[in-house]
């Protein structure tokens, strides 16, 4: 096969892969999946309540709610698949431009592709998939300037790197990562004619990527919450620092993610990273920095006062297995003369690669049902099984999302007045705002004071509590409202002044 057909290969094969394991439609999950899915049709950059979303990955989904196949939900989730296969193809030509190896190549992608939270997040309508895509769009760019020594790639970095935080601020994590790689090139190639004035221009292309995002984030009064992130992770940092217990702790955690995501190609990958450390080029650094930033962060997501926690930001490790898989690139890469010509040792390398980490996770909820029954913190929700849910990176089944929510509509009398937690709210506003149902429900997103919010509400005639989970202040509503199960609702009866 030509070379040059390889990438698209690679695409096809993966979306081969993700389309048939995507989500069906709306999804469970603390509700962002079936917001992400209203903001992109809706073209949405911010959440309602004025909160700053990722409009990058809202902007470049909205086309895909608009094909003419299956519903919208879907079709948002299809946006994800896209954006995945396109950063694999990315991983593959970085990989190459990296070890000159198209085997050692080829299987590095097809671990990524494979591993649990790159897959997880091909099949769901988020926002990390594009991050990869992201991540490793400047990667290869910066790799082609400089081996090429191009302005344009850099410049196309510059530019794109700061357009990326309009997706997620996460990846600013890579920024060490980078910038040690432009400085190890140009002083490699001080002195070179026009070196000064590309560097200046890479700046303004930068500036230019970034600008929407500085603008956004004034314009909807969210800057407080950024510098609240920079600052929360830098108090996080000192947190696992002075508490050996929470350090090793987060890094545990993290390891043995690895190991799930990589049960056998963390080998090369190890590997890989000590002949790149090895020989201590501007490669190595760049992708050495970029992965230690973004551990960073997530270890100092372990300080209990960061908002989401450790458990709930784990998903954030993806940039890292992006790295990750250069690594094993190059890890096989080195192991591939002993490789080749020998078909069974082949085989059994692609087996591993490929078929055992999908065995892995058909098999995780099985063996862990026996010793746990649900995961620490994670809400029972109608149709979902957590333990599946959690393990299982494909999400073909997941139809529970949408069957509650149309038999929640179903039972409510009309001119009711329903109250729902996010995660109810956000399939419920999906199902009203993208498909026209039940317009006469007026739904209330409950937060704050929850019993001056329903109060307010006291003289309609139709009341209803969504869930009676913790999330609801139970005891404060009881003390005005008798709540009664009311088929998958809980009508509250007013019991007096």
């Amino acid at each position: 096969m030509r070379l040059a057909l390889l990438p698209l290969v690679v695409f096809v094969v993966v979306l081969a892969l993700y389309i048939p394991t995507l989500a069906p439609g709306l999804l469970w999950g603390g509700g962002d999946f079936a917001t992400f899915q209203t903001m992109a049709y809706l073209l949405e950059i911010q959440l309602p309540g004025g909160i700053f979303g990722h409009p990058l990955w809202v902007i470049l989904a909205h086309p895909f709610t608009r094909l003419p196949i299956r519903d919208v939900a879907w079709r948002a989730n299809l946006a994800s698949a896209v954006f995945a296969a396109g950063a694999l193809v990315l991983v593959f030509l970085t990989a190459r431009r990296l070890t000159r190896s198209t085997p050692a190549s080829l299987l590095a992608t097809a671990a990524l592709a494979v591993s649990h939270t790159f897959w997880t997040y091909a099949v769901m309508a988020k926002v990390y998939s594009l991050n990869a895509l992201l991540l490793i769009a400047c990667i290869y760019l910066l790799l082609l300037w400089g081996e090429k020594r191009r302005s344009g790639y850099l410049w196309g970095f510059a530019f794109l790197y700061g357009l990326s935080l309009l997706n997620h601020l996460v990846m600013a994590t890579a920024a060490a990562g980078f910038l040690a790689y432009i400085g190890l090139i140009a002083w490699r190639c001080r002195g070179e004619p026009g070196l000064g004035k590309a560097l200046l221009l890479a700046a303004l292309a930068g500036g230019m990527g970034v600008a929407p995002y500085l603008f956004l984030l004034t314009g909807t009064g969210t800057t407080g919450s950024a510098l609240g992130t920079v600052f929360g992770f830098l108090r996080g940092l000192g947190y696992v620092a002075t508490r050996p217990q929470a350090l090793f702790l987060g890094i545990g955690v993290g390891l043995a993610l690895l190991l799930y995501q990589f049960p056998v190609t963390f080998i090369p990958g190890l590997l890989g990273l000590r002949c790149l450390g090895r020989q201590s080029g501007p490669e190595a650094w760049m992708l050495g920095l970029a992965a230690l930033g973004n551990v960073l962060s997530l270890l100092a997501s372990v300080d209990p006062r960061v908002l989401g926690g450790y458990w709930w930001n784990l998903h954030q490790y993806l940039l890292t297995y992006v790295v990750f898989a250069l690594w094993i690139a190059v890890g096989f890469a080195a192991l591939w003369p002993r490789l080749a010509g020998r078909k069974w040792a082949v085989g059994g390398v692609v087996l591993l690669t490929v078929v055992l980490p999908i065995l892995v996770y058909a098999l995780a909820p099985t063996v862990a049902r026996p010793f746990v029954s649900n995961l620490p913190g994670f809400r029972p929700l109608p149709g979902r099984d957590n333990l599946t849910y959690v393990l299982s990176p494909w999400k073909h089944r997941e139809t529970g999302a949408r069957q509650f929510g149309e038999s929640v509509l179903a039972a409510l009398p009309p001119d009711s007045v329903l109250f729902a937690d996010y995660s109810i709210w956000a399939v419920i506003r999906y199902l009203q705002v993208v498909e026209g149902a039940r317009p006469d429900v007026e739904l209330v997103q409950l937060s704050g004071d929850q019993v001056s919010l329903i109060r307010q509400y006291r003289d309609r005639p139709h009341l209803f509590l969504a869930d009676v989970y913790r999330y609801y202040d139970l005891e404060g509503i009881g003390r005005y409202f008798e709540i009664q199960p009311f088929g998958p609702l809980y009508r509250l009866v007013g019991k007096g002044p």
